[in-house]
């Protein structure tokens, strides 16, 4: 072999592992696109959901958006080993602490005003999930009760992926009954990741005051909800179980803001904001 095979050679091996270095960056190209974490929008109108029957486990975007006159949330609850969807249906209609037993809460999209959405992150584990709306009409009929009631299977996934976590900008701990939350926050898009860490199932509900409104009228209103509510409802992060977690997605405006939890208490029958779980915090 002559020096210029010997050359034709050399030039020919690093063609190929240059094109080969240029696959596996378009393939790594493609591999984080399919990464990306899956949204499913959930439409609340007044009194129904409007949602996917089937979707697969892992990380996944629950995007609520309120499409009806009355304020809606989304809270999603996984049914327990062996418990079906007739004997969970047959326990609601005894009422809704018949029916916790049955059940894990596992978060969801928190209550919005109409015209609003609410956007959450969560881990899922195949099994048989509901989506119900706890919050009562006017007439004080649960919303559940007047057709917001929404199976939904989560399956195993078919294809098996590496996604990330989503990166939170601030962590929030929840516990009987308070909240670790910062009483200046930054204006703008962010992430919470939102943390149980009481022995009672929690949520976060954010509302901003009005013009004018002060944290004593929102305590005033929660005790006697009686007219126009001195806020409006912007959305949280539903109810999960001590030990779980979930990240909430959001775009804050400057303003006066609180969190509240408006969970009962099993023991006393008061909702955690009776017994203190209410906390205001600014958006600067």
């Amino acid at each position: 072999m002559n020096s210029k095979q010997l050359s034709i050679i050399l030039l020919t091996l690093v063609t190929i592992a240059i094109l080969a270095a240029c696959n596996t960056a378009s393939a790594g190209t493609t591999t984080a696109k399919a990464a990306q974490i899956p949204e499913i929008t959930i439409k609340a109108t007044d009194f129904s959901f409007e949602a996917p029957a089937q979707i697969e486990a892992g990380l996944v975007k629950l995007n609520l958006v309120n499409e009806g006159q009355e304020p809606h949330h989304a809270q999603l609850v996984r049914l327990n080993e062996g418990v079906t969807l007739a004997q969970f249906q047959a326990a609601l209609q005894q009422g809704p602490e018949a029916a916790f037993p049955l059940l894990a809460f596992v978060g969801g999209p928190g209550l919005v005003d109409p015209g609003l959405s609410s956007q959450v992150t969560l881990d899922l584990v195949p099994g048989q999930y509901v989506l119900l709306c706890f919050i009562p009409s006017h007439d004080g009929v649960p919303h559940l009760a007047k057709g917001m009631v929404r199976p939904l299977e989560v399956v195993a996934r078919t294809e098996q992926v590496e996604v990330a976590n989503p990166q939170a900008d601030l962590i929030v701990k929840m516990v009987d009954f308070a909240y670790v939350l910062p009483a200046e926050i930054k204006a703008g898009r962010q992430v919470w990741q939102i943390v149980n860490e009481g022995p009672q199932p929690h949520e976060i509900m954010l509302v901003k005051l009005a013009e004018g409104k002060s944290m004593a009228d929102l305590q005033a209103f929660l005790q006697s909800p009686h007219g126009a509510p001195p806020f409006s409802q912007i959305g949280g992060f539903q109810g999960i179980n001590a030990g779980a977690s979930g990240w909430l997605n959001l775009d804050l405006t400057p303003g006066e803001y609180a969190a509240v939890c408006h969970i009962p208490d099993p023991a006393s029958g008061h909702a955690h904001s009776e017994l203190g779980m209410v906390r205001a915090f600014s958006v600067k």
